[in-house]
Parts: C-alpha cells; structure tokens; sequence
C-alpha cells in the first residue's frame, strides 16, 4: 500500500470535497461529477505515478460507461480529475474546489505528518531519497508557489498553510 496515495487520502479529498462545496454554497445536486472524480482522481498511483491522471481518467471512463452513467457527465468528471495534474490549472469552481480538496492538507496541522508520507512514498516507488535540507527546502518553495483557489481555501487553508512554511523554515535541516 502506497503511504500518501492511498485509500485514507482518496476519503478525505472526497470529505474535503463536500466541505469545501458545503462553504462555497455549491448546490448538492452539481456535486455528483466532481465527487466520483474526488474518488478516481489517483486510481492510477496503483500503476505509475508520472502521469497517472490519465490512467485515472481511462479507468473512470470504463466503470462509468458500465454503470450506464451519461457521456456528458463523465467529461465532466475527466475534466475535474485533469485539473488536479501539477501544476494544477482550474478553470471552472468546480475544478477549484477538487484542486483545493486534493491539496488540503496543505493548509492543516496535518501538513508535516502527511509530508513525512508523501516523502516515504517518493523514496520508495520513485526511487528519490532527498536529504533533510533538500527535502526541506523543495516544501517551503512548493507550498510559497502554490495557491488555493476557492474562497474556502483562501480564508481557512492559507493561514495554516503559511504557519507551515514558517514551521518549515524555523526547523530547516531538521526533517
């Protein structure tokens, strides 16, 4: 079982993507597309990770076409699992809210404990053993680079998301 991309964080961006939806006054019917992308959006980590969305986006494809789900929905739903490839680039609310889903925990006290198994995991699938300081210092830039995109996330995440980067930056070489 992978130690960041896994079942855990399939639930939670589905959970974040409800609550997110919930501040944003999204009505609950729009939500179906996105919420089934919540749930397919890292199905294909089980096989590769570069470029895993489009595994994600094939396997989607074929179980929804099983299930009779209609065509135009499941675009939707392919559209919202794109937007989360990095760099993520949102187009719609929709988008934004996923977007902001999946990187969450960017913005909660969690953030050290679930970068603990993001790092585990890239060290053993990926091969990429990063020292303390390099490791360090690649987190603070990607969370200064990165941007939440819905009201939410601006108003609740980005706080916390900049005590992280403070966090980091205090205990450099320390990770």
């Amino acid at each position: 079982m992978l130690p960041f991309h896994n079942a855990k964080h399939t639930i939670q961006v589905y959970e974040n993507t409800i609550k997110i939806s919930d501040y944003e006054k999204i009505d609950f019917e729009a939500l179906e597309p996105i919420l089934l992308a919540a749930l397919f959006h890292d199905v294909g980590n089980a096989v590769t990770f570069k470029g895993h969305e489009g595994f994600s986006m094939d396997e989607t494809i074929m179980f929804l076409l099983m299930q009779d789900y209609p065509e135009q929905k499941i675009q939707k739903v392919i559209n919202y699992i794109e937007a989360t490839r990095m760099p993520q680039k949102p187009t719609d609310i929709y988008e934004n809210i996923i977007c902001d889903a999946d990187l969450y925990h960017l913005g909660t006290s969690e953030f050290l404990e679930m970068n603990k198994l993001l790092r585990k995991e890239w060290a053993e699938y990926l091969k990429i053993d990063y020292s303390d300081e390099a490791w360090n210092s690649l987190n603070i830039q990607f969370l200064q680079q990165h941007q939440f995109h819905t009201k939410y996330g601006k108003e609740i995440l980005e706080p916390v998301k900049k005590q992280n980067i403070e966090l980091l930056k205090q205990n450099q070489g320390s990770f």
